[in-house]
């Protein structure tokens, strides 16, 4: 396989695996800072190529050769080069890998041209389109004897062959409208979007996802009334195409009892603190930033979900904000990326239309001695938790502004002031972060946006769970706080809501501590 061949496979593994956009998992994106791959996901993406591969052992590098999408392909290749358990040919994204490197076409094996109607050596019936076989007489996957059609004899005739050609015309057509809706809906390559490909197991398709590629084959006409819930029955891209293909239900089978009525989304009461707000959570795809964002959802906001380590997880705190009757819309992309944060604003502009809120809550950093933080450490940690708020901050207010104004809130920590273990680099981070929110308030005063902070403690959760010897530390903390218990997450996003809230119109650059005391004592 030629090098760029095998490097745009790569691309297109990672692309699926991650269901990030095609434009981008670039061959020079680093996997940690560009795109929030960790060692986990990693770990899944080397394990399909080898799959695709044949290879018999896993692929070892060290984190240097995995650094890019560029240095997996150049593993890869050397692997595949050294390798003598490799089968000759696998087949691969549409064509096969060959030991003397190079790639044959689909339908081209050995050198040798498949005649029309044969692929990769395997013969295609008459009238399948794309995989989908579809037996002369067969229509939408509703096999029918040769000559007979609905029960009734049919004569051979030349009606019977014209209604062959056109079932399969019907299946290619409907599978080029499924392959083009959930490419749209998913920004997957069409490669991928082949007939047995799952769409839960291998395209990463929610059940939101479904409903939008639902909405798009009914936007486009491709989608009778009659089918649009047997779309949830299907489990692969061909399945789709079959229901697509199948006659719309008999006129009878109306007289059944009425479908009950779908759920109309609850519209927050006039009350609700946030009603008819828009606002940005950044890093809320888990831990506080969830608690925050789903908070926020209950008091009536139309809330903006941010992911960048897992788009999924990004899907899921949307999904479970609507599931409660809020609204929400999730965009991916890291802060610590200015191309990102770029594309972040212009889709809120784009396809949600305002901002009247923000909240910066992306972090990012290393805990640990300081005699263990590199300068890399610093760098990743102040792109992230600085100039990332920074960054946000000024975009957001410009959107801000045509509403009015607007408030921001970023998240700090106690350990700007003071010392924690394992916290140092972090804690002047944070520090930071706190005197960038007193200059932003001054300066965006005059737009009538005010920027506040709020600085928690430590605080029960998804980050002090995977803290450096918490099992030690987590009891100390607990005894130096009055009460004897932290804060937990929900205590934070209380106080994000607070202030939000129009009770807080006239609190600016200010820190408001939220620790239950505790650095009080500690």
């Amino acid at each position: 396989m030629q090098a760029q061949d095998l490097l745009e496979h790569v691309r297109s593994v990672f692309v699926r695996m991650t269901r990030y956009p095609d434009e981008v998992v670039v061959p020079d994106a680093d996997l940690e800072q560009d795109l929030g791959i960790d060692s986990v996901k990693r770990g899944e993406i080397l394990a399909t190529l080898r799959a695709d591969f044949g290879l018999s052992d896993a692929l070892k590098a060290t984190p240097d050769e995995l650094r890019t999408v560029a240095r997996v392909s150049d593993l890869l290749s050397r692997t595949l080069t050294a390798r003598s358990d490799v089968a000759p040919w696998a087949d691969v994204a549409g064509g096969g890998w060959h030991a003397n490197g190079h790639v044959e076409p689909a339908g081209q094996i050995g050198g040798h041209v498949e005649p029309a109607g044969r692929a990769n050596g395997h013969a295609e019936p008459a009238g399948q389109v794309g995989g989908l076989a579809e037996p002369a007489g067969q229509v939408g996957g509703l096999a029918e004897p040769a000559g007979r059609a609905n029960r009734h004899a049919e004569p051979a005739s030349r009606s019977t062959a014209s209604n062959g050609a056109a079932s399969a015309a019907a299946a290619g057509e409907a599978l080029r409208a499924v392959v083009q809706a959930l490419s749209d809906a998913t920004r997957h390559p069409a490669e991928l979007l082949v007939p047995d490909a799952r769409l839960e197991e291998d395209l990463g398709i929610d059940r939101r996802r479904r409903d939008e590629v639902r909405a798009l084959l009914r936007q486009r006409g491709a989608l009778p009334d009659g089918l649009a819930g047997a779309l949830d029955e299907a489990r692969t891209v061909g399945d789709l195409a079959r229901l697509l293909g199948a006659p719309p239900p008999a006129q009878a089978a109306s007289a059944r009892a009425p479908a009950a009525p779908a759920a109309r989304r609850a519209t927050p009461a006039p009350g609700a603190a946030l009603a008819g707000k828009t606002i940005l959570v950044t890093g809320s795809s888990r831990g506080l930033g969830r608690a925050i964002a789903t908070k926020l959802g209950r008091a009536g906001a139309r809330v903006v979900v941010n992911s960048f380590h897992s788009r999924d997880d990004g899907d899921a705190v949307a999904d479970e904000i609507r599931g409660a009757g809020g609204d929400a819309v999730h965009v991916w992309g890291s802060v610590a990326n200015p191309a990102h944060v770029d594309k972040l604003f212009e889709a809120i502009a784009r396809d949600v239309g305002e901002l009247h809120h923000f909240v910066s809550n992306a972090s990012n950093g290393r805990f640990g001695p300081l005699e263990q933080t590199t300068p890399e450490h610093w760098e990743l940690a102040f792109r992230t938790n600085v100039i990332g708020y920074h960054q946000c901050a000024l975009r957001a207010a410009r959107l801000m502004e045509r509403h009015g104004g607007g408030r921001i809130v970023a998240l700090s920590s106690n350990g700007s002031s003071r010392y924690l273990e394992h916290f140092g680099a972090m804690g002047a981070v944070k520090a930071a972060v706190e005197s960038l929110t007193r200059a932003l308030a001054v300066e965006l005063a005059p737009r009538n946006v005010q920027v506040n902070c709020v600085s928690a403690g430590p605080i029960y959760g998804h980050v002090t769970s995977n803290y450096p010897d918490h099992e030690r530390i987590l009891p100390y903390w607990e005894s130096r706080t009055p009460g004897g218990r932290l804060c937990t997450e929900e205590d934070v996003a209380d106080a994000v809501l607070l202030l939000l809230s129009d009770g807080a119109r006239m609190i600016n650059g200010a820190t408001l501590t939220v620790d239950g005391g505790g650095s009080l004592c500690i």
